[in-house]
């Protein structure tokens, strides 16, 4: 707002990217289990939420507290223009998945100024794993 120190930005390219488990583990210090489909997984972000003092009202979906996670911990070190890149299939129903990274997508996300402005990605066109993934976001409500 006008009543705040000015900030400047960079907007010289190329623009940063991070990826995001990757990065996530490294500024959190965390060792996220792989199959982030698992209980262990889900277990374990609701440790590390509670742990960091991150709050995630239910329901206590592995999307969801990863989001808080990369919330609390990436996204607010976004204020030079920061891509986002490689987000887990779990977090990203509409994604088609990575074509050579399993268990991620083709989807990122530009954060300036530690404000979200743009989410893309490729979109899924197999009609059969969008009802899965549908159908595994609905058993997590």
């Amino acid at each position: 707002g006008y009543d705040k120190e000015p900030i400047e930005i960079d907007f010289t390219p190329p623009f940063r990217r991070i990826q995001m488990i990757g990065e996530l583990e490294k500024v959190a210090n965390l060792n996220i289990p792989k199959d982030l489909a698992s209980e262990e997984a889900n277990k374990y972000l609701i440790d590390a939420c509670a742990r960091f003092d991150v709050k995630c009202p239910p329901p206590q979906t592995t999307a969801r507290l990863l989001d808080k996670l990369v919330g609390e911990f990436l996204e607010v070190t976004c204020v030079n223009p920061t891509f986002i890149i490689d987000h887990p299939e779990i977090m990203s129903p509409l994604a088609k998945w990575h074509r050579s990274n399993t268990g991620l997508t083709e989807r990122f996300e530009l954060f300036i100024n530690k404000h979200e402005l743009c989410n893309a990605y490729t979109e899924l066109n197999d009609p059969v794993v969008q009802r899965q993934r549908f159908a595994d976001q609905l058993k997590d409500r």
